[in-house]
């Protein structure tokens, strides 16, 4: 049995979502399934299948696989992809990122996601990479178990061959369907397939074997790389996952691409290898680096003296956004994601201990608002305030500056919260406001 393995990587795990195409990979782990749940008690599982409508295969297919789970009892998903003509990411590539949202909308926080991925298609991927421009990641395959968005996915029968498989469902007289699309040598993966990858298995028997071998290498290799990198990232990025350049700009290049591609994976999103290369050059190495960003995912990829930045930015108009906090004993949230304010009524023992949590208490009838900017220069009733010298003090860069919430009592500014108070000397009474801003900027 070809799934052996799924249960003893996890004996605990009892509920599985499969992707069912109509085809002999997934047929044969479908019906391995069964038999496993006949075996074990508690298994339990859902299909799910996604109809392309490439062709009228497509049709067929998901009649196919509404029979067999209807035969043998199992719930099934059916959800639709339709392939716009003009994509950026072509067919395959298109098809790949919408099922994945797909998977991740229908599984249960209880399911691993099972999906028929085999040998054959391990080294079909090595070729795909190598035209992509992959690096040792690329290169190193499809992994057994990964995780997408917080979805755990395993391949049960990554590492066994498509011919066994054929002939596993062909003793057990198993019907499934043949895609004809599979013939159409206009997508990528087929012209390997038909055309290339025959003639390789036909000269050398062992190649497909020799691939598997490369590909561990390779993957033990990428885990090596990740281990140093990892620790350098743990001791070099900050809670808000800025990474900082002190240390980072005695490595060498290579170095330094190896730890912006983690450093940026980790955190956000796989990165190509063109804006790596825009990062160092516009960026890292740049001594005119200030006005310098990349938009990468969504966000804003910026330096700020020696530490650099990937954040998404704040709208224009939160410069006029102000908040009328009407009870401030009760947590306020915060536009634009930026968090929200909880506070603390306290009793404020020592007048001389000054802290930018002891805000002074707001008296009666006192108008608390919440503002995210103010002029550059703020002319108070004791003093005048330059705030730039504030953020500056704090080293707040000019791009989070207007996301840090202002308190203010009657126009007055009181505090930046986190970062000041203006005025917590003069302490009119025993109670102070203890506020904290729990953020993700």
């Amino acid at each position: 049995m070809f799934i052996k393995k799924l249960f003893l990587k996890y004996p605990n795990q009892k509920y599985f979502l499969l992707a069912l195409s109509g085809g002999v990979d997934s047929t044969v782990l479908f019906n391995q399934l069964i038999i496993y749940k006949k075996k074990i008690k508690n298994i339990k599982f859902r299909v799910i299948h996604i109809n392309h409508h490439l062709n009228l295969h497509s049709a067929k297919s998901q009649k196919y696989c509404e029979e067999i789970c209807k035969k043998k009892n199992i719930p099934i998903i059916i959800d639709n992809i339709i392939i716009p003509k003009k994509n950026k990411y072509g067919v395959e590539g298109y098809a790949r990122i919408e099922r994945l949202k797909i998977f991740k909308y229908h599984i249960l926080s209880t399911e691993i996601l099972l999906i028929a991925h085999n040998l054959n298609d391990q080294c079909e991927n090595i070729f795909l990479s190598l035209k992509r421009k992959s690096g040792i990641s690329g290169l190193s395959g499809i992994s057994y178990n990964s995780t997408y968005n917080g979805m755990q996915i395993v391949r049960p029968l990554i590492y066994t061959q498509k011919k066994k498989i054929i002939s596993w469902a062909k003793s057990h007289k198993l019907t499934w369907i043949e895609d004809e699309s599979n013939k159409n040598i206009k997508y990528d993966r087929n012209f390997l397939r038909n055309k290339i990858l025959y003639k390789i298995y036909k000269r050398w028997p062992s190649f497909l074997k020799n691939c598997t071998k490369s590909m561990k290498i390779l993957s033990n290799d990428q885990k090596s790389l990740n281990f140093f990198i990892l620790n350098f990232l743990k001791k070099n990025t900050f809670s808000d996952k800025s990474l900082s350049l002190i240390k980072f700009n005695k490595l060498t290049k290579e170095v330094k691409l190896n730890i912006l591609k983690i450093w940026l994976t980790k955190n956000y999103k796989i990165p190509t290898y063109n804006i790596l290369i825009r990062i160092y050059n516009e960026i890292i190495i740049n001594k005119n680096y200030y006005n310098k960003k990349i938009i990468f995912n969504n966000r804003e990829i910026r330096r700020f003296k020696n530490t650099i930045y990937c954040f998404i930015p704040q709208p224009n108009n939160i410069k006029n956004t102000v908040i009328n906090w009407k009870n401030t004993l009760k947590t306020l949230i915060l536009p634009y994601k930026l968090g929200i304010l909880i506070p603390e009524k306290k009793i404020y023992k020592n007048k001389k201990n000054t802290s930018i949590y002891k805000i002074p208490y707001p008296k009666k009838n006192t108008l608390v608002n919440i503002h995210f900017h103010i002029n550059k220069k703020y002319i108070d009733t004791n003093k005048t305030i330059y705030i730039k010298k504030i953020w500056q003090k704090y080293n707040i860069p000019p791009w989070l500056r207007n996301s840090i919430p202002l308190l203010f009592y009657d126009k007055k500014l009181i505090s930046g919260i986190g970062l000041f108070v203006t005025n917590n000397k003069y302490i009119n009474n025993n109670n102070y406001l203890s506020i904290k801003w729990i953020n993700q900027i």
